[in-house]
């Protein structure tokens, strides 16, 4: 029976480009290290990173990647 909807495989899904998962990762590497840095700040007092602006700037660069990756997924999807 070619009508019958149990037996058809469901469509799929474009693979994820390479940009949006390199952007991603860069992102989650961003936030790893802005957590590591804020712990080694709390536990060691490490005076070597000023008054948290490193870490600052590790969450801001994540946060625009990861938006970025989004962008890119939207606009990679709706084509």
């Amino acid at each position: 029976m070619s009508n019958d909807s149990f037996r058809t495989t469901p469509p799929r899904k474009p693979p994820t480009p390479r940009l949006v998962l390199w952007a991603q990762s860069a992102a989650l590497f961003c936030f790893g290290a802005s957590i590591l840095l804020e712990f080694g700040q709390a536990q060691w007092h490490w005076p070597l990173f000023g008054r948290g602006w490193p870490i600052l700037g590790l969450d801001i660069a994540g946060a625009l990647l990861m938006a970025a990756s989004l962008v890119l997924l939207r606009t990679s999807r709706n084509r």
